[in-house]
């Protein structure tokens, strides 16, 4: 019997991935199957709807490629670099002593490492926008699929033998580490940022609209549909998306064939006795 539900577990693992493979395969062909507009297309369309249908009426599902640009843009966290929206973490790595018995009553103990993230942020530029030969529209990045540049990666390690903790500054943060605790001791701080920088080019596939009262590319209201803003180019999306599909489609394939023998093996075994 355990051999059966071994095997029906491994089909259940197999139709998982199955129906993720579908959704890759689905956001696959949306990127392979619609045409690229520019920013000039978009004001265009939106003015002859806009004086057809009046304001707040405008939908239309798009893919630019141009550069990131804002009204005011950030300076970055840590790299201190110009850019449009970047999110940055902060991740203390420390060793925690835990004790164990062992049958005989005998204590033993050892160091665990282990990690909390202890600063987070995330920001977008005011007025960021995509800009191509022909003009701009602007970018809400709210429930955007993002992908960014590593603009900024570093490990500072501290020492903690002293009572009174260590000091340490990156970037734009301070910390100061304590030292009180015999039990648990830091490792040191790893920094990490990514970003979209000022005039990097970009991708984007999302629904035109003017629900905002300003033409901008956000989310559609429709949550099948992808919004993806991206530094990476349709080529290195499209082939990732795809190398994903096939991972996917294999492995439920080995999980249904596997999960088929073991249940047939072990029905017969149940037969035989």
């Amino acid at each position: 019997m355990g051999m059966i539900i071994g095997g029906v577990v491994l089909a259940i693992i197999g139709g998982i991935l199955w129906l993720v493979m579908g959704k890759k395969a689905g956001k696959l062909g949306v990127l392979e199957n619609t045409e690229t507009s520019s920013t000039k297309e978009v004001h265009e369309n939106f003015t002859s709807m806009s004086d057809s249908f009046g304001a707040g009426n405008f939908s239309l599902f798009t893919e630019l490629k141009g550069v990131a640009v804002a009204s005011t843009p950030l300076e970055a966290e840590l790299s201190k670099k110009e850019c449009v929206y970047y999110k940055s973490k902060v991740t203390r790595e420390y060793e925690e002593q835990q004790k164990s018995k062992d049958s005989d009553g005998n204590v033993t103990k050892k160091w665990v490492r282990k990690s909390e993230i202890v600063s987070s942020n995330e920001n977008t530029a005011t007025g960021f926008a995509i800009k191509d030969d022909s003009g701009e529209v602007l970018v809400d990045l709210t429930g955007a699929e993002i992908y960014p540049i590593k603009s900024f990666s570093d490990f500072e390690k501290v020492n903690e033998n002293n009572a009174g903790g260590t000091k340490v500054s990156i970037g734009g943060f301070s910390l100061t580490t304590g030292g009180g605790n015999p039990t648990i001791r830091t490792i040191g701080y790893k920094y990490e940022e990514q970003s979209i920088p000022l005039n990097s080019k970009i991708y984007i596939l999302g629904d035109a609209n003017d629900r905002s009262g300003k033409l901008t590319v956000s989310k559609s209201k429709d949550k099948k549909v992808p919004f993806i803003v991206s530094t990476k180019s349709e080529d290195e999306l499209t082939a990732s998306l795809g190398s994903s599909v096939k991972g996917f489609k294999y492995g439920a394939f080995t999980c249904f064939g596997l999960g088929g023998v073991i249940v047939i093996w072990g029905i017969i075994k149940l037969i035989l006795g």
